[in-house]
């Protein structure tokens, strides 16, 4: 009893209002209904008037349905939107590639690129074609843009590649504008550099690098990149060049094999010299 008290009092202002109310409806019922039609129409008229002067305040559920509503179908309409971009990209870049697949000078196989991966501190990607679609190991491989990789391991199904971006490999190249001809190595970086060109040659920036007549691994005349930049080293006699690779390795997802692998009556020439020459340093 003694909590009710304590609640009534604490809640006073609530319990009167309560009972006042209670008290006039009470009223209202036993009195002479017809005395007070004329408040009751009053009151009524009031209300109807307040609610439609207040009819352009939002109703807080209908919009907590509403805006629900417009999430989920501007959830569904982006989804739509990033598939529609996906294929028109798609369509785009196949229309690119089956373009230059057919003016291509040599035969190729194209591939899809399924792995990266980096072994020895050797970068490598995996494609989905092998020995049953004709891909043999030495074989080249490019994109539309350039020069890519070789081919250095050959499954029924699938084929390894070596990529240009790895310290081991020296590619015979020679600028395009002027024919002479360098070694390019990777970097380390986003660039290439070009060896043993002297400053007495004419380089520039712009200058297109494809690879040479001299190369023993790749087909001669493909794309590699371009000179981005020459620095001169006054305590050297050769130009520091760097060149910037025509192909993103970092985002390959289309390749083509190239059906070609250099003369093997050449390479045993070149492999016998190199072993004279190491045999000669002993």
């Amino acid at each position: 009893m003694l909590q009710l008290l304590n609640l009534i009092v604490k809640f006073k202002d609530y319990a009167a209002l309560t009972l006042l109310c209670i008290i006039s409806l009470s009223l209202i019922s036993i009195g002479d209904v017809s005395k007070i039609g004329g408040y009751r129409a009053f009151v009524v008229g009031t209300i109807g008037w307040l609610e439609e002067a207040f009819s352009w305040v939002p109703n807080p559920d209908a919009l907590k349905t509403e805006n629900r509503a417009v999430r989920e179908l501007n959830l569904y309409l982006s989804s739509e939107l990033m598939k529609s971009r996906k294929a028109l990209s798609e369509n785009r870049n196949l229309r690119e590639l089956l373009e230059f697949k057919e003016g291509a000078d040599y035969n190729l196989i194209s591939a899809e690129v399924i792995g990266k991966s980096v072994i020895e501190l050797r970068e490598y990607i995996t494609i989905n074609k092998g020995s049953n679609d004709g891909i043999d190991r030495g074989m080249s491989v490019r994109t539309d843009a350039g020069l890519t990789g070789v081919v250095v391991v050959v499954e029924e199904n699938y084929s390894l590649i070596e990529t240009l971006n790895n310290r081991q490999i020296k590619i015979s190249a020679k600028i395009e504008r002027t024919g002479i001809d360098g070694i390019l190595i990777w970097s380390g970086s986003k660039y290439f550099n070009m060896m043993n060109i002297p400053k007495s040659f004419d380089i520039k920036v712009g200058d297109e690098l494809i690879t040479s007549n001299y190369s023993r691994k790749y087909p001669p005349d493909l794309p590699i990149g371009k000179v981005v930049k020459v620095d001169e080293d006054k305590s050297s006699l050769f130009h520091k060049i760097y060149v910037e690779p025509f192909v993103s390795f970092s985002t390959l997802e289309q390749v083509f094999v190239i059906q070609f692998v250099n003369d093997p009556e050449r390479l045993e020439l070149i492999e016998k010299m190199e072993e004279r020459l190491r045999l000669l340093k002993k």
